[in-house]
């Protein structure tokens, strides 16, 4: 279930077309005029600019972009990345004065890459640079691969956040308080991908309504990470909940909820599901998946994502599921499960228990504990006598039945692998032994 999203993004672009006389300043500025051939240069020199905390430039298009409209040449670019707004004067001579106001993830790379702009941020951004400074170092490290990078950002930022209306679109906010919008998830996964040197883009569009999202750069390839979409947390719930649903999309699998504007944003064209093919959990049919459903219970897990590209219904899904706890009775732990109406995508599971016999127990015990806690409270505040004789205790008594049993057969299983590995670990050392003699 998708979470209503809500955008602060404001395309505020004040434009001047003003014949500026040639005075002094304007001179100066047709002495440090920059040529532009290429969108490619255009987007190179708004990084340049961004990355120096310079606010000002003045430009000349010529080659390819000879002729264009230099307000749509900015549309198209990548000034997203950095900026919030963006101003334009024209000379008679054709050139352009560019001023821009930039966001404060692109102020707090800036003086990451040069210190000596930290100075110039206010102490809220000088604190949040720190943050994400540190919170980079521990997640990654100069051996790890770009995929793992990513990976790691994502997941940590999107167990942290959560998705506030009420919270401001500025890094330092999420960073610092973990409330933010769809446009704060984009810019400070931004930010941290490029402190960790992962190339990233963000993504203006729409859903249901104004949005933002990222592409990321993997081993020469892009792909789609729409973060606050894989954040389906609500803000006060016991249960935040990591979904990979929208982690390494295509352009194709990003466009069917998802609409933005090309421009010069790379193209990505690679396979489905990259992340649950990396990670083994990409099936075709719910044999494979249900095998590997129950090997995740058995290794403890507590909740489970996978893509199906053979989903067909819930009506289906249920009748293979009911079909496969005969085979595999572990599957009855599953509690709660989701995916798509139909066709192929992320099918999520969570299970009752982890696994463990010691997690079981603790879990029958929190159960039995709550129930307790809960008749008492109502027995005080309702003087509820008649209720009580009333109550049906059968599905708690049920539950618990079911956690003692399987912790007692996960017990059973664990005392036999216990012996096997003694006795193996014995007839090892009576054969080394013997051997000396």
């Amino acid at each position: 279930m998708f979470k209503v999203l809500h955008t602060a993004i404001l395309f505020l672009v004040p434009l001047t077309w003003a014949q500026a006389p040639e005075q002094p300043g304007y001179l100066a500025l047709k002495r440090d005029m920059v040529a532009i051939h290429s969108m490619a240069e255009l987007n190179n020199h708004l990084e340049e600019l961004a990355l120096r905390g310079q606010t000002r430039t003045n430009c000349i298009f010529l080659g390819s972009l000879r002729g264009q409209q230099p307000k749509q040449l900015l549309l198209n670019s990548h000034w997203q990345d950095y900026s919030k707004a963006f101003s334009l004067t024209r000379h008679p001579d054709r050139s352009v004065l560019l001023e821009f106001t930039y966001h404060d993830n692109a102020r707090l790379l800036a003086a990451h890459l040069n210190p000596a702009l930290v100075a110039t941020l206010p102490p809220a951004e000088q604190q949040a640079l720190q943050v994400a400074q540190q919170r980079v170092a521990e997640l990654t490290t100069p051996q790890m691969s770009d995929y793992d990078k990513v990976r790691l950002i994502h997941d940590d930022l999107v167990h942290r956040a959560g998705y506030d209306l009420q919270a401001d679109g500025s890094c330092a906010t999420l960073l610092l308080t973990n409330r933010g919008v769809c446009e704060t998830y984009s810019r400070t996964l931004w930010l941290l991908l490029r402190l960790a040197d992962i190339p990233c883009h963000i993504v203006v569009g729409r859903t249901n309504e104004d949005h933002a999202w990222n592409l990321v750069q993997l081993n020469g390839e892009w792909y789609h990470v729409d973060a606050t979409w894989d954040d389906p947390t609500i803000i006060g719930s016991d249960a935040p909940v990591l979904s990979h649903n929208y982690f390494l999309l295509s352009d194709a699998e990003m466009a069917r909820d998802h609409s933005w504007v090309r421009g010069s944003l790379p193209v990505s064209a690679h396979k489905d599901a990259l992340y649950f093919r990396t990670h083994a959990r990409y099936f075709t049919n719910y044999g494979q998946m249900w095998r590997s459903v129950a090997a995740a219970i058995a290794a403890g897990e507590t909740e489970y994502e996978c893509y199906l590209t053979a989903f067909g219904d819930r009506p289906a899904f249920e009748r293979s599921l009911n079909s496969a706890v005969q085979e595999f009775p572990g599957l009855t732990a599953i509690r709660t499960w989701s995916g798509p109406e139909s066709g192929p995508g992320v099918i999520r599971l969570t299970f009752n228990h982890s696994g463990t016999p010691a997690k079981v127990t603790q879990e029958a015990l929190e159960l039995a504990s709550s129930t307790v806690r809960q008749a008492r409270n109502w027995w005080q505040e309702f003087d509820l006598q008649a209720w009580y004789d009333s109550i049906d205790l059968t599905p708690i008594r049920q539950e618990f039945n079911h956690l003692q049993q399987e912790a007692s057969r996960q017990f059973d299983e664990a005392c036999q692998q216990a012996e096997q590995k003694a006795a193996e670990w014995w007839e090892t050392a009576r054969q080394k032994v013997e051997s000396w003699f």
